[in-house]
């Protein structure tokens, strides 16, 4: 394994891990007015609209999360955009 490698696996498993606890915290905070986490609930919604499922006091933390993940999987695909530029220059 390679230093690229190994760069990109942190990258995506910390960012994974990132938004992961966000969901967790916004899951553990929800609001009492709103139905229940189900199937009908979309995880991409929760992730950039936290406030509309959980109370207000962890929602910094929550964004926070979710801000950092974000950025973390954006890097780790910059880094296999990055490697396919530099193997199709040596090319």
């Amino acid at each position: 394994m390679n230093a690229t490698e190994a760069v990109f696996l942190a990258l995506v498993f910390t960012g994974v891990l990132a938004l992961l606890a966000g969901m967790i915290l916004t899951r553990v905070h929800w609001r009492q007015d709103i139905p229940p986490y189900g199937r009908q609930t979309r995880f991409v919604d929760v992730t950039l609209h936290p406030d509309r499922y959980a109370k207000d006091a962890p929602l910094g933390v929550i964004r926070c999360l979710s801000a950092i993940g974000a950025v973390l999987l954006g890097c780790a695909a910059a880094v296999v955009a990055r490697e396919i530029v530099m193997t199709i220059l040596r090319s």
